[in-house]
């Protein structure tokens, strides 16, 4: 069975995974501070780790990918899902530090030391009736510098893994 890390897992933590948060009332099964480096995991110990709705809270998103590598074993899969800048709550909440587009891989991956395995603008099922998204991903650039305002996305799934 792989070895699963979820980062910042709140209360909806992964089924088989090791949870890490920072706050008590959770259920993570480590507590620390994700701006906090380094975090306690031994070096290449995680197959899997899944950071759903944690990237646009964290104070540095290049030390923390620094730290997801060390943590990671080789081929390792990253799993990301961020809201897109176009969603109402990506600017909307006040806890959130920075917004997200379909080319936030191309920083994701700009070390090397991840490749993108898969890419997805997500939005809400009243636009994906009409199957836009496949329109939409197919032309991301044209999406985002035209459409995203009209008909706003939800979400980014990165799928990455890990290269070592």
């Amino acid at each position: 069975m792989p070895r699963i890390l979820d980062v910042g897992c709140g209360n909806n933590k992964a089924k088989g995974a090791l949870g890490i948060d920072i706050n008590p009332d959770t259920k993570a099964d480590v507590l620390h501070d994700l701006n906090q480096f380094p975090y306690p995991f031994k070096d290449n110990e995680f197959e899997i780790v899944i950071c759903k709705q944690i990237l646009e809270h964290l104070d540095n998103v290049g030390m923390f990918l620094d730290e997801i590598y060390r943590i990671s074993k080789k081929g390792a899969r990253v799993l990301i899902e961020v809201p897109h800048f176009s969603c109402y709550y990506s600017f909307g909440d006040p806890e959130h530090k920075r917004s997200f587009s379909y080319f936030s891989a191309d920083f994701l991956t700009r070390k090397g030391e991840f490749k993108v395995v898969k890419d997805e603008i997500t939005f809400h099922r009243s636009f994906r009736k009409y199957r836009l998204h496949r329109l939409f991903n197919k032309f991301p650039c044209a999406y985002e510098r035209f459409w995203a305002f009209i008909i706003p996305a939800e979400h980014l799934h990165f799928e990455l893994e890990v290269v070592k």
